[in-house]
C-alpha cells in the first residue's frame, strides 16, 4: 500500500487522477502539504495545548469556538491506524470535537468492524454530495463541514485545524441542566442565511481497545477513541429563541460516555456551531 501511495505521487500519475475523476483522498496523497514552517509551528502549539485557542489569537478573535473533527474510519482498512492515532491524540487537545465514525463498506473484506454503522456510512456519503466528491474514502476527515483531507496526512490536519479556527463560528453554543437525561442548550449568535438549522447529537464511546483477528489489518490492537455509536437529529433551531432542550429517552438513545451537539445546515453542511459534553 505504501509503494502504491509513493507510485502516485509521481507528476504523470497526478495528472492521470485528476484525469480519471478520482476521489480527493487520492489527490492529496498526490500533492505536496503546507510548509514545514507552518506545520512546525502547529505542532508546537499542539504540544502546548493551544492548537486551537492559540489560532484564534492569531487571528484575533475574541472568541474561541470549537473545531470539529469527524474521521470516517474502519477497522478493516490498512490505510486507517496512522489517522486513528491522530484523531485520538487530537481527542484529548482543548478547543477540538474530535469523532470517529466507523463505516460499513469494509466490512466485507475479512473483518468486521464491531463500532461499523450503515448511519456513519450515511454521515459521509452526505458530506461527499455537499463538498462535490465523486467518491468518499477512508481515512477521511471533514473539519467544520467545509474542508475534507486525507486522514492520515497529519501537518495537513493541523493546519487546517488551525485555518477553522481562524475563521469561528457563527453561533456559540452551551450545554446546561439536566445534561445527562434532558439538556438544555443555550445559543448565541445567528444564523447566516436566517431560516433553521438541524441540531444533531452524536453519542460516542470515550474508547476501545480491540485486537484484529483478520482481514488487512490482523494481529494489529487498535486503540480507536470518541468513536461513534448513535447520531440522530436532536431538533431544530429557528435562529431566534434562546435555548431549547431535548430528551434522549424520546429520541430513543443513552448519552454513553459523551456526546457531542453539532448544529448545521441540514445532514451535511457548514457547522455553525458546537458543543462537547464528556463524562471523562
Amino acid at each position: 500500500m505504501r509503494k502504491f501511495f509513493k507510485f502516485l505521487r509521481l507528476p504523470v500519475v497526478k495528472i492521470a487522477a485528476v484525469i480519471l475523476g478520482l476521489s480527493s483522498g487520492w489527490a492529496y496523497m498526490a500533492i505536496s502539504g503546507p510548509a514545514s514552517e507552518v506545520v512546525e509551528a502547529a505542532e508546537k502549539r499542539l504540544a502546548q495545548g493551544q492548537l486551537v485557542a492559540g489560532a484564534a489569537e492569531l487571528a484575533g478573535l475574541s472568541k474561541t469556538a470549537p473545531v470539529v473533527l469527524e474521521l470516517f474510519t474502519s477497522q478493516g482498512c490498512s490505510s486507517c491506524p496512522p489517522a486513528d492515532e491522530l484523531l485520538s491524540e487530537l481527542a484529548d487537545q482543548p478547543g477540538v470535537i474530535a469523532l470517529s465514525y466507523h463505516v460499513d463498506y469494509w466490512d466485507y473484506i475479512g473483518w468486521k468492524d464491531p463500532f461499523s454503522s450503515a448511519a456513519s456510512t450515511t454521515r459521509q456519503r452526505a458530506y461527499g454530495k455537499e463538498l462535490a466528491l465523486r467518491y468518499v474514502y477512508t481515512p477521511q476527515i471533514v473539519i467544520d463541514g467545509r474542508r475534507e483531507l486525507v486522514g492520515s496526512r497529519r501537518g495537513e490536519v493541523l493546519v487546517e485545524i488551525e485555518e477553522a479556527a481562524k475563521a469561528g463560528k457563527a453561533v456559540t453554543m452551551e450545554i446546561s441542566g439536566d445534561v445527562e437525561n434532558a439538556p438544555t442548550i443555550d445559543f448565541s449568535g445567528a444564523l447566516p442565511l436566517g431560516g433553521t438549522a438541524t441540531l444533531w447529537v452524536a453519542v460516542f464511546d470515550e474508547k476501545h481497545e480491540t485486537e484484529i483477528q483478520r482481514g488487512e489489518n490482523q494481529g494489529l490492537f487498535m486503540v480507536n477513541k470518541h468513536v461513534v455509536r448513535e447520531f440522530e437529529q436532536a431538533a431544530l433551531w429557528n435562529g431566534v429563541d434562546a435555548s431549547l432542550s431535548f430528551d434522549f429517552k424520546e429520541l430513543g438513545i443513552t448519552p454513553g460516555d459523551g456526546y457531542a451537539l453539532i448544529l448545521q445546515n441540514g445532514l451535511g453542511g457548514a457547522v455553525l456551531g458546537a458543543a462537547i459534553q464528556d463524562k471523562s
